[in-house]
């Protein structure tokens, strides 16, 4: 691997360069069904409701109006212009809100408008009667469905239309909705507000996606710095910099040529990746050192640290490798895709180490003169403090070896404590708890749940007879007041 590094290296470069684009063309797989197995009968439940009635996704548009109930109509009025731009969106396969119902009950009271107009009415809204008792029950019926009790949040029920019918995609949709939300005017009403599972799965995993890209960045960064202020070498930085976008770009590439894509799950695998890259790289980087500490050559000291330390590393990426394909035992799609990922990754880092190690480790990278401007050397550096770290550490391995009894016991009554605290453990099933409290999609998610009857939708299939008959039709009756008599919160 030293005697032909230059050689290891270009074939590295080929690598690369072939599997830059296909890394660039890696999906992120935001489909709820692909969180379960393919044969989960969840899964199998939800695809085949799809495939009989054509399940089209519910979004709920809500904003905030103080004069919703004005008597000149002009929060009517307000809201029916919103809800026809909503309408006019591609995308968008109905809307559904009080100004509609608003019209519908106009229509019924039709004949006594037109007596007012005669006698110089004005243009009038039913639901503005207070004295019209089936407008009065019908703002009863809809109250948390298109308005807060207090009226001052306003909702628009928006069905999207299939995919395979719709012009655009959801997230063109979303971001087009999302556009005309921002600009409602502060005058009239405030900032508006998206929520439903679309803008849930959309908006929710861009950030889960952004989050992985920062974490990633964040994680090199930090570890490069550690190996820069610790050693001072801006040689080893740039090798474990180098050796962790190498596997990344190799990684996604193979993903991508498998036809396999990131999940939720899976969105973490830069930052993992960077960690085991700089890990193993450290070991061969502690290795390096101690060989050069006892006078060898640059060359010579690669060379004793790879015979000393090639069966380790090696070893270590493939028991990390065998540790993640573990989890293709599970039941979740995601997590087994995520450990098959994993392990793909932590051998494409076993092999970027030995073809990129040596060569930049032995390349001349910059004249002396740089190395005094930057005040860094491109060699390695005692580790500041390093005697004193021996000395403390071989101080605990001492009194551990001499208290061996106290020590067992004092780590025995830790595990109790451990596995009796692991049993307390309960798993959090709300999705909008995965982000920040202060983040636009929980603040909506909140105002919705609390104040109106909640964006979500179940649905409930039954089997049904060819011929549909009365005794069919009173157990549905009698499913559906079940369903209703449960303690679901917007029910």
């Amino acid at each position: 691997m030293i005697r032909w590094r230059w050689a290891w290296f270009s074939l590295s470069m080929v690598i690369l360069v072939v599997a830059w684009p296909a890394s660039q063309r890696l999906s992120f797989d935001r489909s709820l069904p692909r969180m379960f197995a393919a044969e989960d009968p969840t899964r199998k439940d939800f695809e085949r409701l799809q495939s009989k009635f054509g399940v089209s996704d519910l979004i709920v548009f809500a904003y905030r109006d103080e004069k919703l109930w004005a008597k000149d109509g002009s929060g009517l009025e307000r809201l029916q212009r919103i809800r026809e731009r909503i309408e006019a969106t591609p995308g968008v396969a109905v809307a559904m809100d009080l100004s509609k119902i608003d019209q519908m009950l106009g229509q019924l009271d039709q004949p006594f408008a037109v007596f007012g107009k005669l006698f110089g009415g004005n243009k009038t809204h039913v639901l503005l009667d207070d004295r019209n008792a089936i407008a009065n029950a019908f703002k009863t019926i809809f109250e948390g469905q298109t308005h807060s009790r207090d009226g001052a949040l306003v909702a628009i029920a928006c069905l999207l239309k299939p995919a395979d019918q719709s012009p655009v995609t959801t997230k063109e949709t979303l971001s087009q909705l999302r556009v005309l939300a921002d600009s409602l005017s502060s005058q009239a009403a405030q900032k508006g507000m998206l929520v439903g599972q679309p803008v849930m799965v959309e908006e929710g995993f861009d950030e889960i996606e952004q989050d992985g890209r920062r974490l990633s960045l964040v994680s090199t960064l930090c570890l490069s710095l550690l190996i820069l202020v610790g050693f001072r070498s801006l040689r080893w930085a740039i090798i474990s910099i180098a050796v962790v976008q190498w596997s990344l770009i190799v990684t996604r590439g193979l993903l991508s040529w498998l036809a396999w894509d990131l999940t939720m799950v899976s969105s973490m695998l830069a930052s993992i990746v960077t960690v085991i890259g700089v890990a193993t790289t450290m070991h061969w980087m502690l290795g390096y050192q101690q060989a050069m500490k006892s006078g060898s050559a640059p060359e010579e000291a690669l060379r004793r640290s790879m015979v000393s330390l090639r069966r380790p590393i090696a070893w270590a990426c493939i028991t990390d490798a065998i540790g993640f394909a573990s989890l293709s035992f599970a039941k979740v799609g995601p997590v087994q895709d995520y450990g098959w990922m994993m392990a793909i990754a932590s051998l494409v880092v076993l092999v970027g180490i030995f073809v990129l190690v040596p060569a930049i480790a032995l390349m001349p990278l910059a004249p002396k003169r740089f190395e005094k401007w930057v005040g860094l050397s491109f060699e390695l550096s005692a580790i500041p403090g390093d005697e004193s770290l021996r000395r403390c550490l071989l101080w605990i391995l001492r009194q551990v070896t001499l208290s061996h009894r106290a020590v067992a016991i004092v780590a025995i009554l830790i595990c109790g404590l451990a596995a009796w605290g692991s049993l307390r453990l309960t798993v959090e099933t709300d999705f909008i708890k995965n982000f920040r409290s202060d983040a636009p999609l929980v603040v909506a998610y909140r105002a919705v749940e609390t104040e109106l009857g909640g964006a979500g939708v179940w649905d409930v299939v039954v089997p049904a007879p060819k011929v549909l008959t009365q005794s069919y039709l009173d157990q549905v009756a009698a499913l559906e007041a079940g369903l209703m008599a449960l303690e679901v919160p917007g029910s």
